[in-house]
């Protein structure tokens, strides 16, 4: 922005000088800082010129005026325009201002505008930084911020970072970010009043429920917030030295040091166990003052302060233009309802957008917590769905007002009162005599156990074990108490449709859910639309914990492309020759990935391409064991046993079907193999290559049914123990490329697949399903309706409850 004014030079020499005739709202400093309140603020730099900002809670405005006439303005959305400051470099003068963000985070930004008789113009808009403190040094701009580990509660950072800024030129450098590490910095205690003390964890377990339920608010979502921000802490143990040296005086919205151990943030803004910061859009005076002091004393106020502000993030949702998407129905006792309520809780900056930052956004670190602490299943939001954006001043936006979350959303089990039912949602749950790990057990409740919840909750002593006891009774009679954490008030066989518009999305869909918090090292490549070496690939993909993603042989898929960035792998290996996957396809992941070991594992054929699979799992480790199965590649038998072959680390052979082919002759010979098990019947693998097999090694054996689906059951009736699955995967038997990415979340998870009909559940299939699945496992459904309708799926979750 920049306009022509000429008596605009009189800025300059009235900054300079500090020639400042009137301030309203408006604190101005020796060193020529100006900080701005809360409401109007009116600058006269001279009898013509004129700042003026308006600080609103949702909005703000700077306007540099000359004699009425704009110059320079900036509208603003949940920002608030914090300090001026006047620079002077190279005979230039430059105007620096900042800005920080609404939420927890109080991200902060600045700009920097260059003043001259020919107008104002911005030079210069700085990344946004959270809980940052800002200096205008002699040689330009210090911005120190915290550093979070994982785990750091956001008072605790384990390191702090400071970069320098100069401007030259009508430019401004950054300079290199330096670390410090600061987890052995402390405050001696004598130096510190230690007025405060902590609740016990049993007492603050208490106040955060109550308030939350008091409010209409999963108990669960606010105590994962409570430590991520503070640990559950409203006051310091031990005050840390940066605390008390960089919050020595109150500059723009933060705030002094008081000298006791009264919970401050880095920041010198964030107060106690929630980290409420929103004393910055009061206006100056003995209410804010009596405010902030009730915020430091008061545990319980400040955890209602706190749910306060995360309930008007919840309604960012429903503004006239909304802020944040709505998820599923809005039920606000939905936990995976919040997800968008906890970023802004902390504030729409850069550094939470999920696709760049997939580890280290402060929702995504919230509701990992959650599962954590709480020991509920959460389903992690679909992160592959989202088209985030940001405003010119890094805020963050998304293109769509709504998404839908598929597979099970959780109902606040903390919520449930005296009188309601529930149902045990996990194998075997133990039915206490008393609200306590230590005590004895009643009786074991199998999973769909029905309960009715007698009284009142009970919390636990501890930070770690955010769950609550519940008082209950069986249908039989029996009383106790169980974990929350392990009952539900409406499903308790959870259902996850992991699915996309075709194969290659369903693979990212898979590969988000089941790698969606932690950070695999390795993510192994394949050719979608003839997966026979991708099949045999997803052993070494579930020895190395790795997803194995589906894509075009001659390009990568947008999908695809976006995942590979939210993992950002160590190691990518691609599957097949040049012909499976193309050298374009390569190239890409090489510039990708610079820093990162691209490898092709290939071979002349299918057969070779697998042998060179079960060479690298090979040499992680000793093979004494290896599967034989058919290279066609529409059958369904190798796809039957990967999850288990991934399990166990047993590579997956291919051969023709009347001979056996050499690079499985070769790999058994090479590898002194003990024994050999074929899958499939005589059809995919004829009894000469079982002869053949026979001369090589001590132990031949073969599983197989009549048809795939019963080849299909008969492994898992062989592999698997029925009186332990937790989860069981679910497939369309006729075309294996949906199901095929899905092989090393089944072996992670130690389950089997079922194969099925699209269009009905086959008899087989049917009868194992209504006979052999007491525990009543969660299923993953893989694929979209195309491949499994709906009637089939309803069937199948029947047949299994």
């Amino acid at each position: 922005m920049k306009k022509q004014v000429n008596k605009l030079f009189v800025i300059a020499v009235a900054i300079l000088a500090f020639g400042i005739l009137s301030f309203q709202h408006v604190h101005a400093e020796e060193n020529g800082e100006i900080t701005f309140d809360f409401g109007e603020n009116n600058v006269e730099l001279t009898d013509t010129l004129q700042v003026e900002v308006v600080n609103e809670e949702e909005n703000a405005t700077i306007r540099i005026t000359d004699s009425g006439e704009e110059l320079y303005q900036e509208e603003l959305s949940f920002v608030q325009v914090t300090n001026f400051y006047q620079v002077e470099s190279e005979s230039e003068t430059y105007g620096i201002i900042t800005y920080r963000m609404d939420g927890s985070g109080n991200g902060l930004y600045f700009d920097v505008v260059k003043l001259s008789p020919a107008g104002v113009e911005k030079v210069y808009t700085s990344n946004v930084f959270e809980r940052a403190n800002f200096a205008v040094t002699n040689d330009g701009i210090a911005i120190e911020y915290p550093e979070y580990e994982e785990d750091d509660a956001m008072t605790e950072p384990s390191g702090m970072v400071e970069q320098h800024f100069t401007i030259k030129g009508s430019q401004v450098e950054a300079g290199q970010a330096s670390l410090t590490d600061i987890t052995e910095e402390k405050e001696a205690a004598a130096q510190v009043n230690y007025k405060y003390k902590n609740p016990s964890y049993a007492e603050i377990n208490k106040i955060l429920t109550e308030e939350a339920l008091n409010a209409n608010v999963s108990p669960e979502i606010v105590k994962a917030i409570a430590y991520q921000e503070s640990n559950w802490q409203q006051f310091w143990n031990e005050v840390p030295s940066r605390v008390k040296n960089s919050c020595k005086t109150t500059d723009g919205r933060k705030l002094a040091w008081d000298g006791t151990n009264a919970l401050l943030g880095y920041d010198c803004i964030g107060i106690g166990i929630m980290q409420v910061s929103n004393h910055m859009y009061l206006s100056e005076g003995s209410a804010k003052d009596k405010y902030i002091k009730r915020l430091k004393e008061d545990i319980r106020f400040n955890v209602r302060e706190g749910i306060r502000i995360l309930k008007d993030k919840w309604n960012y949702k429903d503004a006239k233009t909304p802020i944040i998407p709505t998820v599923n129905n809005g039920d606000p006792m939905v936990i995976e309802n919040w997800y968008f309520a906890i970023m802004a809780y902390n504030g729409m900056l850069p550094r939470n957008n999920p696709l760049e930052n997939p580890y280290t956004a402060y929702q995504e670190n919230v509701f990992k917590r959650l599962r954590d602490l709480t020991l509920i299943d959460i389903t992690p939001f679909p992160t592959q769905k989202l088209e985030p954006y940001q405003l010119s001043n890094g805020q963050l936006r998304f293109r769509s007002n709504k998404y839908q979350m598929d597979g099970p959303q959780h109902y606040s089990s903390q919520s449930l009162k005296k009188g309601e039912t529930a149902y045990t949602n996990t194998r075997s749950l133990n039915l206490r005599k008393e609200p306590s790990t230590s005590s004895s057990v009643v009786a074991s409740l199998p999973k769909g156990t029905k309960l009715t919840i007698t009284g009142e909750y009970r919390g636990n002593n501890s930070r770690v074990n955010q769950y609550v006891w519940l008082p209950v009774r069986t249908s039989s009679g029996q009383t106790g108490w169980v974990s929350s954490s392990y009952v539900t008030a409406g499903e308790y066989v959870d259902v996850y449709p992991l699915e996309g518009p075709n194969r290659f999305e369903t693979s990212v869909a898979i590969s988000n859910h089941g790698w969606h918090w932690e950070q695999p090292e390795y993510v192994v490549i394949g050719r979608g639309d003839l997966p026979i070496d991708a099949l045999t690939g997803s052993v070494l993909a579930s020895s190395l914990d790795s997803p194995l993603l589906l894509t075009r042989n001659d390009r990568l898929t947008p999908a695809v492309e976006q995942e590979l960035k939210r993992i950002q792998p160590k190691y990518v290996y691609i599957l097949g020759g040049k012909g499976a996957i193309s050298t374009n396809v390569e190239k890409q992941l090489q510039d990708m990935f610079r820093s990162s070991r691209v490898e092709r594992i290939e071979a002349d054929l299918r057969y070779g391409t697998a042998a060179k699979v079960a060479d690298i799992v090979a040499s992680k480790k000793k093979v004494n064991e290896v599967f034989i199965t058919t290279g066609d590649e529409k059958s369904s038998d190798p796809l039957a046993i990967a999850p288990y072959a991934g399990e166990k680390n047993i590579p997956i052979l291919l051969t023709n079907t009347k001979k056996l082919s050499e690079e499985a002759r070769n790999f058994i010979t090479k590898n002194n193999v003990s024994k050999v098990t074929i899958i499939g019947g005589k059809t995919a693998v004829s009894a000469n290559v079982e002869n053949e097999l026979k001369k090589l090694t001590g132990k031949v054996e073969r599983v197989s049914g009549k048809a795939r689906f019963d080849t299909g059951l008969a492994i898992i009736n062989k592999y698997y123990n029925k009186n332990q699955l937790d989860n069981i995967f679910v497939a369309q038997g006729m075309d294996i490329a949906d199901a095929l990415s899905a092989a090393p979340l089944a072996a992670k998870k130690g389950s089997p697949l079922v194969l099925t009909l699209s269009d009905q559940v086959p008899k087989s299939v049917n009868t194992w399903l209504k006979s052999n699945t007491p525990t009543k496992p969660d299923i993953y459904f893989l694929g979209g309706n195309s491949a499994i309708q709906d009637k089939v799926r309803t069937n199948i979750i029947n047949l299994v409850k």
